[in-house]
């Protein structure tokens, strides 16, 4: 599996900030499903591994008196949506692929896109935020020999999606959403 590079870490983490109050945060992530994949279920397991990253950052970058999850009233909230998007089938070099039995190798792509809206007490939008992560996961027999000696994809994609709030919140601080 490997990253397209879209989303750099931020350069200096956690940001500097000169605020003297800090604001509580509430955040609300939600995965949205494709447009037409109307057949298909996100897993509680991918659901709970978006909120743990999005927390992690946010309590990380020490911008914010608290960061819950709960319902509580809070100063300002990120309604955080993460979309998956990727082929819905067996792409040419799948196809070629599978008639080898995996001797060539097949790509396959997806991209993730994080959608944040930050609001603030009374609900009013302040600003949004989008970033957006490309992916591609070669298919070949001889590629499960290098496989113990590198990250897997959930690895992979708890990394990205850490990176991705990361970003989020360091261009919302640049422009003054909190």
């Amino acid at each position: 599996m490997v990253r397209d590079g879209n989303v750099k870490p931020p350069a200096q983490w956690p940001p500097q900030s000169n605020q003297l109050v800090k604001k509580s945060i509430a955040l609300q992530v939600s995965e949205a499903e494709r447009q037409g994949d109307s057949g298909h279920d996100i897993s509680p397991e991918t659901i709970e591994d978006s909120r743990a990253q999005a927390v992690k950052a946010y309590t990380e970058s020490k911008l914010f008196s608290s960061v819950v999850t709960t319902g509580e009233p809070t100063d300002l909230k990120a309604d955080i949506t993460i979309l998956g998007e990727g082929s819905d089938g067996l792409s040419w070099s799948g196809v070629i692929s599978a008639l080898t039995l995996t001797m060539i190798p097949g790509v396959v792509s997806q991209d993730v896109t994080a959608n944040t809206t930050y609001k603030d007490r009374q609900q009013k939008a302040i600003g949004n935020v989008v970033k957006s992560e490309g992916f591609e996961f070669w298919i070949q027999f001889f590629l499960l020999f290098a496989m113990p000696f590198s990250d897997g994809p959930n690895s992979i994609m708890s990394k990205t999606q850490y990176d991705i709030h990361r970003a989020t919140i360091e261009e919302a601080h640049r422009k003054g959403f909190f």
